[in-house]
């Protein structure tokens, strides 16, 4: 499972975190944060409601030759481990669709050491990132919008300071917060559609049951919709993270 880049703002929750000898991912997903963090050195846990996900990550930490705990745990209720058991929480992308997020921080700060660091990071709004925002809205125009009802949680808690006052809420100490900013800058809007379809589960789950007049309908909508991001020969697609970092009590 070679990764053509680290995965989007995961290079600022690394920072966050440096000189961490042990940090729990809540809400690890496919482990693309958790095994970056156990290559830097950080011996990591993942945590995961999904078994399929953390069956991904089991795989991705075995193909990169790292030892990395997984366990099925839900980050919204009492976690499995001791107090003060890890030096530091990351998250990423998992507070936004969580229930009660202040819950997740509180839980997790539980079970990091006094003065362990904790750093989350969520998508900013869609307006931020129409490189999400406007292929979702592609399938609206193509398909009708029932078709585009998914990840509707995208850009919750998607301003600094909303997600700042979510850590500080949930009694995380000396909370800072940044907008981190990027783009991706694919060829075409086709190549865009089969980046999101190789990567996202949404668009992937999608793309399996359009017929071949339905992909031409998507192709042509999408084509539409990023023609105003055209540059360069290219397409210049911005996309935007929020970031939170502090430390516990």
């Amino acid at each position: 499972m070679a990764e053509p880049e680290p995965p989007f703002g995961a290079g600022r929750l690394a920072d966050a975190i440096a000189g961490a000898a042990s940090a729990l991912d809540a809400g690890c997903g496919s482990g693309r944060l958790t095994v970056m963090l156990a290559g830097s050195g950080i011996a990591m846990t993942g945590i995961d409601t999904s078994r399929l996900r953390l069956a991904e990550a089991r795989d991705r930490s075995a193909a990169a030759g790292l030892a990395v705990r997984w366990l099925h745990a839900d980050m919204e209720q009492p976690l499995p481990f001791a107090a003060d058991e890890f030096d530091a929480l990351v998250s990423r992308l998992s507070l936004q669709i969580a229930d009660d997020p202040a819950a997740v921080l509180r839980n997790g700060a539980v079970v990091v050491r006094p003065g362990g660091r904790v750093a989350t990071a969520v998508w900013a709004s869609v307006q931020r990132n129409p490189w999400f925002g406007e292929a979702r809205a592609a399938v609206a125009d193509a398909l009708g919008p029932e078709r585009a009802a998914f990840a509707r949680a995208f850009g919750r808690l998607g301003e600094v300071d909303e997600l700042g006052e979510v850590h500080r809420r949930a009694g995380i100490e000396e909370v800072e917060g940044e907008l981190l900013e990027g783009e991706l800058r694919p060829a075409t809007a086709a190549a865009h559609w089969a980046w999101l379809c190789a990567g996202i589960g949404h668009f992937s789950r999608l793309e399996a049951t359009l017929t071949g007049p339905q992909c031409d309908r998507v192709a042509d909508a999408l084509e539409a919709r990023l023609a105003p991001y055209r540059a360069d020969g290219g397409l210049r697609l911005p996309r935007a993270q929020v970031i939170a970092r502090g430390r516990v009590a």
